[in-house]
């Protein structure tokens, strides 16, 4: 037995590692809706198939019944041979399937996360470098974002060197 799709277990560590490699190439292609989406339920199947017991395999008819052999009918019939426990295989590549979606679904959301911050972090910039009607206000923005960090990271450090020098100047400009 190699895969049952009618257990839970194997069938959500199968859709982890589908929803988590999908997550994570929508990610790196700049979809973040669709990573999104996708690297969640990655993660939910990847958690719900490692916490779910696989279901026991019953035995099948041919497995149960006691071989014969055919040549000497007289003989008492002998049992067959014992087989590996068959629900052995499946677990094992039930969890790296789980454990591999988990893996792929965590980095998925974390490019999402990191292209958010980006974002939040750098979007006074983008709007000014956009709003720029020429490519000396393009450059000027640059400038006046430098030194708005500069400010900014002087307030906070009791250095006074900040993103755009800071030094002196700022020191001097600030009594």
């Amino acid at each position: 037995m190699r895969w049952d799709p009618t257990d839970p277990a194997q069938r959500r560590a199968r859709y982890a590692i589908l929803a988590g490699m999908w997550a994570f190439f929508f990610a790196i292609f700049e979809i973040p809706e669709l990573a999104l989406l996708l690297g969640a339920l990655g993660l939910y199947w990847g958690i719900s198939s490692l916490r779910t017991k696989p279901k026991e395999a019953a035995p099948t008819g041919a497995s149960a019944a006691p071989a014969v052999s055919p040549a000497s009918p007289s003989e008492a019939p002998v049992p067959a041979s014992p087989t590996p426990a068959p629900a052995a295989v499946p677990v094992r590549s039930m969890r790296t399937a789980a454990i591999s979606g988990l893996v792929a679904s965590s980095v998925a959301l974390m490019i999402v996360a990191v292209g958010f911050t980006m974002q939040l972090v750098y979007q006074d910039f983008y709007e000014c470098r956009d709003d720029a009607l020429t490519h000396a206000g393009e450059l000027a923005s640059t400038t006046s974002c430098r030194s708005r960090c500069a400010r900014a990271s002087e307030c906070g450090s009791s250095s006074g060197l900040g993103y755009g020098g800071g030094g002196e100047d700022s020191h001097a400009a600030g009594r």
